[in-house]
């Protein structure tokens, strides 16, 4: 799967403020449009790219801890991640998780975790986080507009540091 995660540039260019979700969706993931006008502070918006086109948007917080009680100072969440509607079902999302824990690295180093919520509702999405390296903390996040969220986390150590 050829894809490329790559900072967004600002301005976010319209081609990424008409991604989108599915319906069913929806509730899990706020329209790109609300995502730039609520940017707080440590939040750095990232796009998915297949083919040259953004495909997917997802920020990285590294502010993380400052909003939430549960995560540690060097977690990196992972927030607002989907792929367009047109584009879901090619495998695109897993391989961004994929690639995700060794880009995080590169643009975040120092982080130690990559730590997300995800809606108790959302089962694939859990699943889907789950196959590609996230563990369930065991905790829920309650703190989420359409209700309980399960905190997964993944460490972003790679094994060559572990080792030395």
């Amino acid at each position: 799967m050829n894809i490329t995660l790559r900072p967004c540039p600002t301005p976010v260019p319209t081609e990424v403020r008409q991604l989108s979700v599915a319906s069913a969706q929806q509730d899990f993931v706020l329209p790109v449009s609300d995502v730039i006008t609520q940017q707080r502070e440590g939040e750095h918006f990232q796009l998915v790219c297949h083919q040259q086109h953004a495909v997917g948007f997802f920020l990285l917080d590294s502010h993380y801890s400052a909003y939430h009680a549960f995560a540690l100072p060097k977690d990196l969440g992972l927030r607002c991640f989907f792929i367009d509607q047109t584009a879901q079902g090619r495998g695109i999302a897993g391989a961004v998780l994929r690639e995700l824990p060794a880009y995080c690295q590169q643009q975040f180093p120092g982080f130690k975790r990559l730590v997300l919520t995800v809606n108790c509702r959302n089962q694939s999405a859990a699943r889907l986080y789950q196959k590609h390296g996230f563990a369930d903390s065991g905790q829920l996040y309650l703190g989420g507009s359409a209700g309980p969220q399960h905190i997964l986390c993944q460490s972003l150590r790679n094994e060559h540091a572990l080792r030395h």
